[in-house]
């Protein structure tokens, strides 16, 4: 087993690391977004009840390469999101990001959950029911998310 990064439960974390401070509003290149970002990519990755490899590698590409980001700190933040991508905490996150992010922003992470899903190279029925209720959640259209099923599918050829 590996080094333990994460160490304090997600409540804690979520309130120290990711909750606004009053009359702040959170950006794109803030390491809250990719906290949330990272939680709803490794949430998509497990939501078919199989978590294949290249689904992680994915999501470790993404956060590398999206938020130039070191590999430490792509670790500590996906011990974070296996923590947070727990169906109890799926809704304060999407709360967070539809509070805080913007349209762009939102459509953004539902591009990134198809390559997340996309990169083993199916789409289960169960994965594409995740994307649908997230995009629910953060008041994202069916049109925003064939928008960015169509872009992720791009990015893969």
């Amino acid at each position: 087993m590996g080094v333990r990064y994460f160490s304090m439960d997600f409540r804690t974390f979520f309130d120290i690391y990711m909750r606004p401070r009053t009359g702040r509003r959170l950006k794109r290149d803030g390491i809250e977004f990719c906290y949330a970002a990272a939680s709803l990519m490794i949430a998509c990755s497990k939501s078919d009840m199989e978590e294949h490899p290249d689904e992680r590698e994915t999501v470790q590409d993404i956060l590398k390469q999206a938020f130039s980001l070191s590999e430490g700190t792509v670790l500590r933040m996906l011990e974070f999101a296996d923590n947070a991508s727990e169906e109890s905490y799926l809704g304060e996150i999407t709360h967070l990001i539809n509070q805080q992010f913007t349209p762009p922003d939102k459509r953004f992470i539902l591009e990134k959950l198809w390559c997340v899903a996309y990169a083993d190279g199916r789409i289960e029925n169960k994965e594409q029911a995740f994307i649908d209720r997230i995009a629910s959640e953060i008041d994202m259209s069916s049109e925003d998310v064939d928008t960015a099923r169509i872009l992720a599918q791009h990015q893969r050829t």
